[in-house]
């Protein structure tokens, strides 16, 4: 049977993070001239993380960190299993791939914060800086620059490279669901199904409102 996984606002949100995601590499590798979109790029990143963080307390059953977060031991005896190559598959993300999840949003989040706090002397200098001791802007600038942009990288291929290795050992596929929202799952009797992602109109529109205003929040905080 087929069922609802992962919401709509989940799913958008996955999409536009990796379009954000590639945009920042863009904006800052093609031309020094596009350094202000790069810092609009990161705002941007801001409130997709900020939404999500929220998302993952009121979005739909599968989203909430409630269904994915478990204990570090816990990640830790999965991980254990995976390399010895067995694994229990879970209705949504199993215990590493949500310790994953976080790993991932808090090096986004460092990323874009310590962006905020960086000068290159040249053409950019954050919003925060003047906040900021020169000692603690020079920190922020070289981790911006030479640390979390490689830390982010690494995590992006690894998690890349699970969801290959998980469809190739197991024939588990990652990606659909995130597509289409739902999972074929084979239950002995509807009443045996685990509960499915609420995904109606107006959560939809919650979403949408609740982005809308973070957007608005975090541009307006910040000129640029």
């Amino acid at each position: 049977m087929k069922l609802r996984i992962w919401d709509l606002p989940t799913r958008v949100f996955h999409f536009l993070l990796i379009l954000a995601l590639f945009g920042s590499f863009a904006t800052i590798y093609l031309s020094d001239d596009l350094v202000l979109w790069h810092a609009r790029i990161g705002l941007f990143f801001l409130s997709l993380l900020i939404f999500r963080l929220l998302w993952g307390f009121c979005g739909g059953h599968w989203s909430r960190f409630q269904s994915f977060v478990t204990s570090p031991s816990v990640a830790l005896e999965a991980l254990k299993e995976t390399l010895k190559g067995r694994t229990t598959f879970t209705t949504g993300h199993n215990p590493i791939g949500g310790w994953s999840v976080l790993l991932m949003m808090g090096l986004l989040l460092l990323q874009v914060l310590a962006g905020l706090c960086s000068d290159d002397e040249v053409a950019f200098s954050g919003p925060l800086t003047q906040y900021l001791s020169e000692a603690w802007v020079e920190r922020a600038t070289w981790y911006h620059t030479e640390v979390g942009v490689w830390l982010i990288v690494a995590v992006v291929s690894v998690h890349v490279l699970m969801i290959f290795w998980y469809r190739k050992r197991y024939g588990h596929d990652l990606v659909t669901p995130m597509i289409t929202g739902d999972k074929e799952l084979s239950i002995a009797s509807p009443e045996a199904a685990p509960p499915s992602s609420q995904d109606e109109f107006k959560d939809r529109i919650l979403a949408l409102v609740m982005f809308v205003l973070i957007v608005l929040l975090v541009f307006g905080s910040v000129n640029l």
